[in-house]
């Protein structure tokens, strides 16, 4: 019996290899998770990079246009939030379809500007091409009612749409941003500004009032037009204006307008469009305006084709 008890008492296997199959079994642990991790980390790598793919947007620039410059300048000023928007159709279609570009600029103080704006630049350059153009100052009036319903006066957005074809340009406008061409070193305001100073100074020539007054009115630089109205009129051309080679334009909202100089906007036009809105940017910021407006501007140079260069 005392044999039986001793036997029983010894140990099965030596401390030595005890200590061996410990440290084996430890090392296959590490092993193993070592292992797992380096699938986990590689998996999880790859699951970000196939989410990038689908969500991020394409970033490449398209192939510049012998006869076409396209540049853009945009910053938020002084205040909180970007309320202007802007939209591009794309330029690789530019020989079938022609070239739309859109800006708008929310208002400031009313409900979701920026919002609208950016809703409104989108939905355009998103139905474009279009069958005719006559169509699209109905789209105008559809969208400021829709507008309305939704805001009730309170909400909306100002309006220039340009779009170039071949040698045709053809624009939309509704409210107080511009639309600018320099042709031989000479600018134009192609579009009316949509402001109560324009219903004030006719009725100052109706003899209401002096014509002074009328820019003296706080109300002078308020919108008479916008995105937004339950009815709204658009300034549009009736027929396509024919462009020159060499002829600058400029959408751009008055955050731009309003801070520099027409003679400031005429000598950045003077250059390429990616220089003009370098110098328009420096300008803006070198006049250190208080409480500076959101700034939106895009600059296009039509070269022509080579037969009209010629």
């Amino acid at each position: 019996m005392e044999r039986v008890l001793s036997w029983l008492n010894q140990p099965l296997f030596p401390d030595t290899v005890i200590r061996v199959w410990m440290a084996v079994a430890a090392g296959a642990a590490l092993l193993l998770a070592l292992i797992l991790a380096f699938f986990l980390i590689r998996r999880k790598k790859k699951k970000k990079r196939g989410d990038q793919a689908v969500e991020e947007p394409i970033t490449e620039r398209p192939e510049p246009l012998p006869e076409l410059e396209l540049a853009n300048l945009q910053g938020v000023g002084s205040r909180e939030e970007q309320q202007d928007a802007f939209g591009i159709s794309r330029m690789d279609r530019y020989e079938e379809d022609g070239l739309l570009a859109v800006l708008c600029d929310g208002m400031g103080g009313m409900a979701e500007g920026g919002m609208i704006a950016a809703e409104t630049a989108s939905q355009l350059v998103g139905i474009f091409p279009w069958a005719d153009d006559s169509d699209v100052p109905g789209w105008v009036y559809q969208r400021s009612a829709r507008v309305y319903q939704q805001f009730r006066g309170h909400g909306g957005t100002t309006l220039v749409a340009a779009l170039l074809k071949e040698n045709r340009l053809s624009f939309w406008c509704v409210g107080d941003s511009d639309l600018f061409l320099l042709r031989e070193n000479k600018l134009y305001g192609l579009n009316v500004r949509q402001e109560f100073k324009n219903d004030l100074i006719l009725r100052a020539l109706d003899g209401a009032f002096p014509v002074e007054e009328a820019f003296q009115d706080p109300q002078a630089g308020a919108l008479s037009e916008y995105i937004g109205k339950e009815e709204v009129t658009c300034d549009y051309t009736r027929m396509p204006f024919l462009l020159q080679p060499e002829d600058a334009l400029l959408l751009c909202s008055d955050g731009v307008s309003d801070t520099l100089t027409l003679k400031q906007i005429r000598e950045a036009m003077a250059l390429s469009s990616q220089a003009c809105c370098d110098k328009l940017e420096e300008e803006i910021l070198a006049a250190g305006k208080p409480g500076q407006d959101n700034y939106t501007a895009i600059a296009l140079k039509y070269h022509g084709k080579k037969e009209e260069a010629e």
